[in-house]
């Protein structure tokens, strides 16, 4: 498939995602993930940057760290990896926000490698301005880094479609499983900006693969979810 046809595969519009293969087109209606989600994302965000805040290891990070599954449409089963999963802001927020992380990368650039301390606090600071406006993020999509090209790229090629599994930790285990439209964009568009910036705030922290080349970015725009957390069975 032409990078073309590639990023034209799947156009989001007035709350549609119509996504175009084999000549047909299927339409899905977005929707926004519930506010049960949205509380445990940003509730466990927190307790992340406080651990980097305090420097205290971050060995795994799940609210970050879901397993997305994706389909070749003549494969029987599934590709499944754990993905870099996070959140974009509203359409009229995003020049904001591009500003404010953006600019904080360039700073962090232009600091010393031993400056460890001041470019910790204005990571943490950067991230949590945004995650802080949670009414300024936009719940009916994820945002996403291709890095390898492998075969979760190449499943999206042909069928963009995925599903997003979340496991939280003990002793409850949140879970939620979000099955998405996927749609493919390229460094230009501000959204594969934002989220190529956010992760350059915490690229080395241990729950991250260093890597700095990501040839495009996905949405996966929300088409419905379940929440599957775990309940008590009593006789």
């Amino acid at each position: 498939m032409s990078e073309v046809d590639l990023i034209g595969q799947v156009v989001v519009s007035d709350g549609l995602a119509r996504v175009r293969t084999n000549g047909k087109v299927q339409e899905y209606q977005v929707k926004e993930l519930p506010e049960s989600f949205i509380r445990w994302q940003l509730d466990y965000k927190e307790r992340v940057y406080d651990a980097i805040e305090h420097d205290r290891y971050v060995a795994f990070n799940a609210g970050h760290l879901p397993v997305v599954g994706t389909w070749d449409i003549e494969s029987a089963f599934p590709n499944l990896a754990n993905k870099g999963v996070g959140f974009t802001p509203k359409d009229e927020f995003i020049e904001h926000y591009l500003k404010l992380v953006e600019g904080a990368v360039a700073e962090i650039e232009q600091l010393p490698p031993h400056a460890v301390d001041d470019t910790r606090r204005l990571r943490i600071a950067t991230a949590r301005a945004f995650y802080s406006h949670p009414e300024h993020i936009d719940w009916r999509r994820l945002g996403l880094l291709e890095i390898f090209e492998g075969s979760t790229y190449r499943n999206l090629s042909r069928n963009p479609m995925a599903a997003v599994l979340w496991t939280g930790d003990s002793p409850i285990f949140v879970s939620f499983q979000v099955n998405c439209v996927v749609e493919v964009i390229t460094p230009e568009h501000p959204r594969y900006r934002f989220s190529w910036a956010m992760r350059r705030l915490f690229e080395y922290e241990p729950f991250h693969v260093v890597q700095t080349m990501f040839p495009y970015s996905y949405t996966f725009w929300v088409y419905d979810w379940k929440e599957k957390t775990p309940k008590r069975r009593y006789k």
